[in-house]
């Protein structure tokens, strides 16, 4: 947010927030206070405060985000002063980015407050002022005193604005003096990323996007005439509070900045306008910031997913490890019956003994503390260990080579996720599966979260329909296919799903309900779809296997979505037509 956004958005405040009582405060991560208001007609109002260095921002939001727990001890002292109070002011100071909203409490008690919102990059930061002193009663960072600290923030102390930067105010700014000032810094040659660069360090609240948007208003050639008068039109703009709120659009169309004034002469494909200040810095960091909560919560199921995976492994290499000792059995159980039948040859005390087997010296190792009887029940004990490592060794590498193939499955579907129920689908499989600390929930707890979480989402699977009447059903995650596994799938249909990868179970059935077995057409169609939905999509060609959905067998304390196939038929298909398909097709709720 640059001054300019700043200046609007408190204008906007002022003249639709003024009067109304601050009814509950709330914070939502480590950088956001929410404050509500309730107005005129009980109309509420949510204003967000975020000192976040990535995307600092004050605004009202339609969709504030939910409360944590426990509220942290900024959070606490805003309501131990600012409850019940009534917003009396909210303005920005002058080319500063600094928001100063006032608080006093009703019935002429003269208890007034100051919340100061600094929007300053990775300095911003919110201080709680006694209004009748200025003295700092709580923030969210204190700065101590030092030597190299230009202006600290002690609780106690007196509050001061941040120290003026070293540039031009530009209210202070004529055309004439800002053409001054570019011949000056000798820009005639300048690029312009070099002259944005030039106006972020020069001109007082110029932000880096307003500065290309600036620098794209002119050039060199003509001494950046037009970028001189852009920048004064905006100042003008905002000294009469005639703002436009707008996004600023870049090639793909995609939002990269928010704008309070237009710049005279760029295309008007560049901008999308909004009705307020507030609804388009709202808008933009919901996107912005959702993006980025999205990423960081894959990150850490991706770690959960990379642990568990490492884990499976190491496990698989241990049991293998073990199935290739329990093939020492028989010489173990040959060792011991030789001692056995040789107990009289074989010294008190000795650390070895070699023996004859049909013309065949054996050498076979001893305890020296154990009796020549003692070592041959030791042989026969390692070889029954032995034996029953090679009767459950290879069940027990099925079941980890299963759960690895688990594990892959739910690492495309964190890759494919693009939504926070995408996620929430990983997180849950995850969760049945035992992982994300998870593993001793009861059985009971588990299901009732469970069914309260697919209660408030969307349907875990998608739905096609063909213009020749059949229906194609997509899990969208391993969720989603356990889910068509326990409730959606008939005994009718037929089931596909992409062979050798992980991938979407996919149904194909009537979608009139009558049970049908499918042409050729509608099951390479269908094969095409689970093609597409698996981590093979970029192949040319792609095995696709189907069989009768009744012919599953989903076996007791599987993981979701795995299943048991029998004999099947495979086709082959382009994923690139489940793709055109996916388009085609009506895709229905």
């Amino acid at each position: 947010m640059d001054t300019f956004v700043l200046q609007a958005i408190a204008a906007e405040l002022s003249e639709n927030l003024l009067g109304a009582r601050l009814e509950r405060i709330s914070q939502t991560d480590a950088h956001t206070i929410v404050l509500f208001f309730s107005g005129a007609g009980r109309e509420r109002r949510a204003l967000l405060m975020s000192t976040n260095p990535v995307h600092p921002r004050v605004h009202l939001t339609a969709d504030p985000p939910p409360s944590l727990p426990e509220a942290p001890t900024f959070c606490r002292a805003l309501r131990k002063h600012l409850s019940g109070h009534r917003l009396t002011r909210a303005a920005a100071g002058e080319w500063e980015r600094v928001l100063q909203f006032s608080f006093e409490r009703g019935g002429g008690s003269g208890d007034s407050f100051a919340l100061m919102a600094e929007v300053m990059g990775r300095w911003s930061n919110l201080v709680l002022l006694s209004g009748a002193t200025g003295e700092i009663l709580e923030a969210k960072r204190f700065v101590p005193p030092g030597p190299h600290t230009p202006r600290p923030l002690e609780r106690g102390g007196r509050y001061q604005l941040p120290p003026e930067q070293k540039k031009a105010n530009p209210a202070d700014l004529t055309k004439e003096m800002l053409l001054e000032m570019i011949h000056g810094a000798d820009l005639g040659s300048a690029d312009p990323k070099e002259f944005a660069r030039w106006l972020v360090r020069s001109i007082a609240g110029v932000s880096p996007a307003l500065a290309r948007e600036l620098a794209g208003a002119s050039n060199a050639e003509e001494g950046w005439v037009a970028a001189a008068d852009a920048l004064m039109s905006v100042v003008e703009s905002c000294q009469k509070k005639e703002f436009s709120p707008a996004w600023m659009l870049g090639a793909g169309g995609e939002p990269h900045a928010l704008s309070a004034a237009r710049i005279a002469g760029m295309d008007a494909a560049s901008y999308r306008a909004f009705g307020s200040m507030n609804e388009a810095a709202d808008a933009f960091y919901g996107r912005l910031v959702k993006g980025s909560r999205l990423g960081e919560r894959k990150k850490r199921v991706a770690r959960t997913l990379r642990r568990a995976g490492e884990r499976v492994r190491s496990s698989i290499e241990a049991v293998r490890r073990d199935l290739a000792s329990a093939g020492e059995a028989e010489d173990v159980l040959r060792k011991g019956e030789l001692l056995l039948a040789h107990l009289g040859e074989v010294e008190e005390k000795a650390s070895a003994v070699s023996l004859s087997s049909e013309e065949e010296q054996i050498e076979i190792t001893l305890d020296p503390r154990l009796t020549p009887s003692e070592n041959a029940q030791k042989y026969f004990r390692r070889y029954k260990k032995l034996k029953r490592r090679a009767s459950t060794g290879l069940a027990r590498l099925q079941e980890m080579e299963e759960e690895e193939r688990f594990i892959g499955a739910l690492a495309f579907d964190l890759e494919s996720a693009e939504e926070t129920e995408d996620l929430l689908s990983v997180e849950e499989a995850l969760a049945q599966a035992g992982y994300a600390g998870r593993g001793r929930e009861k059985k009971s707890e588990r299901d009732a979260r469970t069914k309260g979480r697919q209660a408030a989402r969307a349907r875990p699977y998608r739905r096609f329909v063909s213009p020749k009447g059949w229906e194609v059903v997509v899990g969208k995650n391993a969720m989603g296919n356990d889910e068509m596994l326990k409730n959606v799938g008939r005994a009718s249909d037929t089931w596909l799903h992409a062979r050798g990868v992980p991938g979407s179970h996919v149904l194909l059935r009537r979608s009139d309900g009558e049970p049908a077995a499918p042409d050729e057409e509608a099951l390479a169609q269908a094969a095409a779809f689970a093609a597409y939905f698996s981590r093979g999509r970029t192949d040319s060609k792609l095995q696709v296997a189907y069989l009768p959905f009744s012919r599953l067998r989903k076996p007791k304390g599987r993981r979701p979505g795995q299943v048991l196939i029998g004999a099947h038929e495979t086709i082959l298909v382009d994923p690139d037509t489940g793709k055109r398909l996916c388009e085609e097709w009506e895709e229905v709720g």
